[in-house]
């Protein structure tokens, strides 16, 4: 009877710790379980909030507004003191102060005949539009007017008798002074020496002195001349024609 007794209470502690671990395994395994779970819960928001980002990263360059597709705005001549390489012509800005340079009836009595700015001759002439090398600005425009040749500060005589309508400088073409001919004729007097000129509202003889001759930058490769345009109702004409 006594050597029963231990192994009645053997078997029963064998029982109660095959329970135990039992019981700690399912824990064990439950706590895995669940702590898988948890993982992919907390992974999938992440994964799906990356596709999301992707998308807003690449929408909008598939997209385009109005905007990106308007021409950038006009230039601002009113700003502007260059005259445009295809026209070949002076930038009148007393046009936009509103002085009076078109063609109209001051009286001007015209003499019978015209005379030549300078008594030197010419070089480069009237264009008639054509495109011709230009040696300063290394490219080729319209020559509105006819060079004469001159030495800086000789007299320039007025081509007829007129008013003077206009005086200013041009960052191109130097001193211009324009003067009413008469008749719709305009005449540009450019490459003049600053404050050599008469005044604006004057009355002018033929052969009387306009100014003195000066320098012209955009035609400064060239020898020293005086740039003369003619425009007959707000056409450039040939000088020469006039002049003959």
């Amino acid at each position: 009877m006594e050597n029963r007794e231990p192994k009645k209470t053997k078997k029963k502690l064998t029982r109660r710790a095959a329970v135990l671990y039992l019981t700690l395994a399912v824990c064990v395994l439950g706590v895995g379980v669940a702590a898988r779970t948890a993982m992919n819960f907390s992974i999938k928001p992440q994964s799906d909030a990356s596709e999301t980002t992707e998308a807003v990263t690449e929408a909008p360059t598939a997209r385009f507004s109005a905007e990106d597709l308007t021409a950038p705005a006009a230039p601002n001549r009113e700003s502007s003191t260059e005259a445009p390489a295809e026209s070949g012509g002076v930038y009148a800005p007393e046009a936009e102060e509103g002085l009076a340079v078109a063609a109209q009836d001051d009286g001007i009595e015209r003499a019978a005949s015209f005379v030549t700015p300078l008594d030197g001759g010419t070089d480069k002439g009237f264009s008639n539009g054509e495109m011709v090398q230009s040696k300063t600005m290394g490219d080729w425009r319209v020559h509105n007017g006819v060079d004469f040749r001159g030495a800086e500060g000789d007299p320039v005589k007025a081509i007829n008798n007129g008013v003077v309508k206009a005086v200013y400088d041009d960052v191109l073409w130097g001193t211009v002074v324009e003067i009413d001919h008469g008749d719709g004729l305009i005449a540009k007097y450019c490459g003049l020496g600053k404050g050599s000129t008469a005044e604006v509202g004057a009355t002018v003889k033929i052969n009387d002195k306009v100014g003195n001759l000066g320098t012209i930058p955009i035609e400064a490769a060239d020898e020293t001349h005086l740039h003369l345009e003619l425009w007959q109702d707000d056409a450039a004409i040939d000088p020469m024609g006039v002049l003959g």
